[in-house]
């Protein structure tokens, strides 16, 4: 029985795990030499630690509670440990002394995910876009994709990923809630977009393992020219055209010139040229990428807030996908 002053206990969305706290869960798990530290780089869709040890440092995630199964991180780590087996530049999970690639805590929300990572040397492309570099991670991008095919094998390819996006299309309706145009709108859209998606899979368009989130925040590039690739949160199978259109559709969004998705696109053809099917659904792939965003933005905004738009505005990204959806009959 509670006390008769007492408070109501509050549900919580997005707790913040303490670093000394992590540091010391860090140093007992993983083979760092010590001293261990960490502090919190940024709280976001999921939260990033600096972790420094005695001689490296490492970037430790702590995925936020969703709608996917805490587990379900294991498909981005397992992928990622086998890109490192074969010399891929991603930045891969480091193993504890078990041998996991990652571990659980409680929190007041749930048991959420941790995975210690190698860090990636350099700065984002996005301080530091180039012509060349686009290219080149284009090119190593299309390795990437390669890589998933072969680490996948003869498994069928589940389309399920594809249409998630409609478990966050409630949470979109609600942000919209005083739009009434977008409310219409954004449910046909929800409806066509994924029959669409699957309607496609008869034509020329290969599905494989993507990263799913792919733009110039999420690669580094050192001094050197070294390239790493990171941030692989969203892993799941998808259109390969998609995830090429994720890059090219983020460029947009931050206000770069499109130059640089054409470079990106071009580094990718000379490893694995695409399909005349993917060239023919081009338009819908970069619509389909606007429209999962304002819905996982959505479905995000209970633990981040609304300042997931803070470089577009909802006219903005509603002009983008309602004049595409009309065009390609969605709407």
């Amino acid at each position: 029985m509670n006390a008769p002053n007492a408070l109501p206990m509050a549900r919580i969305s997005h707790s913040v795990m303490e670093p000394t706290f992590l540091a010391a869960e860090i140093a007992r798990r993983y083979p760092i030499k010590g001293p261990v530290t960490a502090f919190l780089l940024y709280r976001g869709m999921n939260d990033v630690y600096l972790v420094q040890g005695a001689e490296e440092r490492f970037a430790l995630r702590v995925w936020r509670k969703t709608y996917r199964g805490v587990d379900e991180v294991a498909t981005e780590l397992n992928f990622l440990d086998y890109l490192r087996r074969q010399g891929f530049p991603a930045s891969a999970g480091i193993h504890t002394h078990e041998g996991d690639l990652y571990f659980k805590l409680d929190s007041p929300e749930g048991p959420r995910a941790l995975a210690l990572y190698q860090w990636a040397p350099g700065r984002k492309l996005t301080d530091r876009m180039d012509i060349a570099d686009a290219e080149r991670v284009g090119a190593l991008f299309a390795q990437m994709h390669l890589h998933g095919i072969t680490y996948n094998g003869d498994r069928p390819w589940p389309m399920d990923n594809v249409v998630r996006f409609k478990v966050t299309v409630p949470a979109l309706l609600d942000f919209v809630y005083d739009r009434p145009d977008d409310l219409r709108d954004y449910t046909i859209i929800a409806e066509s977009l994924a029959q669409r998606l699957l309607d496609i899979r008869k034509d020329d368009v290969p599905v494989g393992l993507c990263h799913c989130d792919f733009h110039s925040s999420n690669v580094h590039v050192a001094d050197d020219g070294q390239i790493t690739l990171l941030d692989f949160d969203g892993t799941g199978e998808d259109y390969l055209m998609q995830d090429v259109k994720n890059f090219v559709w983020g460029n947009l969004f931050y206000g770069f010139s499109p130059d640089y998705g054409t470079a990106f696109e071009r580094g990718y053809e000379s490893v694995r040229p695409f399909t005349a099917d993917e060239k023919r659904h081009g338009e819908l792939f970069l619509m389909a990428k606007a429209f999962r965003l304002i819905a996982g933005m959505a479905e995000s905004s209970a633990a981040v807030g609304r300042g997931t738009l803070r470089f577009r505005n909802l006219d903005w990204l509603g002009d983008y996908i309602k004049s595409r959806a009309r065009a390609l009959d969605l709407l």
